[in-house]
């Protein structure tokens, strides 16, 4: 007999805790270990910021080969071999001396590594098992990534009271190689493996297919070759950089800004948590693109990211700096959920993976830029004026790209 248990439960949770903790300790840790990174190594912060963004170029310019990778090895060998990728490279940069180190241990060998084992692989998973429920299920995968950030922040504290940031990145690795081994023994590509169907429906119903279901049948038909011709792919790329740079060029800078406007080292990186938290909120928020066009709600997600971020040059008072971060939260959160669902929602499984992967990769070089023009900005000014007025422009030209965006329909017909 067929068991009833629908394994896309168990997914939902292993996709969420390999996310979480596979992506949330390494990219929020940065940030808050960068003040005593810069003290022992004597980095400034054009290489504070460099580190990070070559970490966000790669973890997201692998993306191509992410989607390539899933569809010849599947997604449990490669998430595993990413993870496995990731803890090498946290071991090292642990024994870091040079800021050279840092780039080889955090952000090659660790962009790479996370590239191939969180971001990709768990939107995929989302939108494999699940079509009714589709974006609050990536939703619910991405909220793990706000909590176990809000969580990073303590943790973080707790490490440099009693010890320092090199055993924060050794224990940050010994959790990466834990997650390789959920990986291998959980991971399930398809309901169709296991005879099951997405959204646990029956197997063996002999009825029409739902209305979502038509939808999805006419959106699986695109391939990847014939959706990045489109217009909305074009534009897809734009609200990618506009979701992805603000965030990005952000989280790395935000304790040290925080402390340039006279916040103490805790509070300040207290500061990047309650981001982390409150980002948990605009990623449940995400699943409104199940009720309405998700670029709208992608629309309205990107003006509210780049307008906390103007809002952060106001960031001495603590009341406005927590307006600021709450908007970029919640503005980041709707926009990270809605991105991976317009592609769902426009081209469909056969292309998701590969689609996802050009799109990251080429916002992937933008991402990587804002947080070292940042820190180059904040070397010759001591300011962090310009890069935050440009990372407002960047949301709203993300905003007027989503809300111009239409659903493709069906693929064109070969000749």
């Amino acid at each position: 007999m067929r068991s009833r248990f629908f394994y896309g439960r168990v997914i939902v949770l292993v996709a969420g805790l390999c996310y979480g903790f596979g992506m949330s300790p390494m990219y929020y840790s940065w940030s808050m270990f960068a003040p005593r990174i810069i003290a022992d190594l004597g980095i400034d912060r054009a290489g504070i910021g460099g580190v990070f963004g070559l970490f966000n170029v790669l973890y997201q310019c692998v993306g191509l080969l992410v989607g390539l990778a899933i569809v010849r090895f599947g997604l449990r060998s490669v998430m595993a071999a990413g993870f496995c990728t990731t803890a090498a490279g946290l071991l090292f940069l642990g024994r870091a001396d040079t800021a050279l180190d840092c780039y080889l241990g955090f952000s090659i060998l660790g962009g790479i590594g996370i590239g191939f084992s969180t971001i990709i692989p768990a939107q995929t998973l989302g939108q494999n098992w699940f079509l009714s429920h589709r974006a609050l299920v990536i939703g619910v995968i991405f909220a793990f990534g706000g909590i176990v950030g809000r969580l990073v922040a303590p943790a973080d504290i707790w490490v440099l009271e009693h010890s320092d940031w090199r055993v924060g990145w050794t224990a940050i690795a010994a959790i990466s190689m834990t997650l390789a081994v959920i990986a291998a023994l959980l991971v399930r590509e398809t309901p169709e493996v296991l005879g099951q169907r997405r959204d646990g429906a029956d197997p063996d119903r002999p009825t029409a297919p739902l209305p979502a279901e038509q939808m999805a049948s006419v959106a699986d038909q695109w391939t990847a070759a014939q959706a990045i011709r489109t217009p909305q792919f074009a534009l897809m790329l734009v609200c990618g950089v506009a979701y992805s740079v603000p965030w990005n060029t952000i989280v790395p800078h935000l304790t040290l800004h925080m402390m340039d406007v006279g916040h103490p080292e805790a509070v300040a990186i207290g500061f990047v948590g309650t981001m982390a938290l409150i980002s948990i909120g605009g990623r449940l928020m995400g699943a409104v693109g199940d009720w309405i066009p998700p670029q709208y709600a992608l629309s309205v997600a990107l003006a509210l990211e780049g307008l906390g971020a103007g809002g952060l040059l106001l960031a001495d008072d603590t009341t406005l700096a927590t307006l600021a971060i709450a908007m970029i939260a919640l503005g980041f959160g709707v926009a990270y959920i809605s991105t991976p669902v317009v592609f769902s929602h426009f081209f469909g499984r056969q292309a998701f993976s590969v689609t996802t992967g050009i799109r990251m990769t080429i916002t992937g070089v933008f991402s990587g830029l804002g947080p070292w023009l940042a820190g180059l900005a904040w070397d010759a000014y001591g300011s962090y004026t310009v890069p935050f007025v440009g990372l407002m422009a960047v949301g709203l030209a993300g905003a007027a790209a989503a809300a111009a965006m239409r659903h493709p329909g069906a693929p064109p017909v070969s000749a």
